[in-house]
């Protein structure tokens, strides 16, 4: 998806901009990182889970291997209290933090990973 679906998404969601960031290849995009993104992992609060959970929009247990459960076709979530939430802003929407994204895929190491990799470092350094 562009820029532009990408936001049109979120906010289809309609979610207080306190409960959530965006991850991921989501924030590339928005950062201006990336071209695209495939699809749309957020981070939510606790207190957001236990309302999409009373809205029959999650089922506890659901989650993948990875800690994220479904939410629709192409949105995914994994939820941490909002004390714990690492974030910056870009164009008034949350998004986790460029060096949080970078020593994941650096962890990581992925092939896959290699030109966020080289393309976050040179946005790091231009900043």
């Amino acid at each position: 998806m562009s820029r532009e679906e990408l936001k049109e998404l979120v906010e289809s969601l309609n979610f207080s901009k306190d409960d959530y960031y965006i991850l991921g290849s989501g924030s590339l995009l928005l950062y201006g990182i990336r071209d695209i993104a495939h699809d749309l992992d957020l981070c939510i609060s606790e207190e957001l889970f236990e309302v999409l959970k009373k809205q029959n929009r999650i089922v506890e247990g659901n989650a993948n291997d990875c800690g994220f459960y479904p939410l629709a076709s192409n949105v995914e979530v994994v939820v941490n209290p909002k004390q714990d939430f690492d974030r910056d802003f870009v164009d008034g929407y949350p998004v986790e933090r460029l060096e949080k994204i970078l020593a994941f895929k650096e962890n990581r190491m992925k092939e896959k990973d290699q030109v966020d990799i080289v393309k976050i470092k040179k946005y790091l350094a231009q900043k």
